[in-house]
């Protein structure tokens, strides 16, 4: 995997206010991520848009390769000084470039889609399934449709939306588009996935866990032609 030179981003004066203010409410969700990759004997983890590398850092353990890859040399400057040399880190953007075939047994997107266009969510979610063996687990975090008891209520309807806005007018309408196509379950239903739920924090946030198999995949869709075939 090859990293692109170095240069400013947007990111450079907002990646202290990110990491200072909004990584602390992360923590509930990245251990439970943690919990979730070492219960399933992982050993190949890549955090994909890895920010300021709290969960690589938290991942960090004898016998597990890491690498982490993002579009902002300023997330990534700060990774470096939480990761240690074992951790790869990498500069690259996810939504302009592909990466180079490698076999992972997990990639994990965190918060990596809400902000992009329609189409680069797409090429961002088939570049991180593509880089993953079969049988092993893309891990999917972001904002959920549901809101669940009054802190989703409130931080699902009222917080987040103000954060959202503060980032940007391409990336609130972004952030629009994504509540409107259903959020992570809208994203993930119309990609005919099965994911099982790893964690639900806040009340409107959902962390889920894909199984890549695609023989089952393909068996499944097959299935559901010929069930819809018979039904007519």
């Amino acid at each position: 995997m090859t990293s692109q030179n170095l240069h400013p981003d947007d990111y450079q004066t907002t990646a202290l206010l990110y990491d200072r203010c909004l990584s602390p409410l992360f923590k509930a969700l990245q251990s439970d991520i943690r919990t979730f990759i070492f219960h399933s004997s992982h050993k190949r983890i890549i955090d994909i848009c890895c920010g300021t590398g709290n969960q690589l850092h938290l991942l960090e353990s004898p016998g597990i390769t890491l690498v982490g890859v993002d579009n902002s040399i300023s997330m990534l400057e700060r990774a470096r000084r939480k990761c240690s040399e074992k951790v790869e880190l990498h500069l690259l953007d996810v939504e302009q470039d592909s990466f180079a075939l490698e076999q992972f047994d997990c990639a994990i997107i965190s918060f990596g889609l809400h902000e992009k266009h329609p189409a680069s969510r797409q090429t961002i979610y088939l570049n991180a399934r593509n880089l993953i063996r079969q049988g092993g687990t893309l891990i999917l975090a972001d904002f959920s449709q549901e809101r669940v008891g009054f802190s989703g209520s409130f931080i699902g309807g009222a917080l987040i939306p103000i954060i959202e806005r503060c980032a940007g007018k391409t990336h609130y309408n972004n952030y629009l588009d994504w509540m409107r196509r259903g959020g992570l379950e809208g994203f993930i239903d119309r990609r005919q996935e099965t994911a099982d739920i790893i964690s639900r924090p806040w009340g409107s946030v959902i962390c889920c866990a894909i199984t890549i198999n695609d023989q089952a995949r393909s068996f499944n869709k097959h299935l559901a032609l010929l069930n819809r075939a018979l039904a007519s």
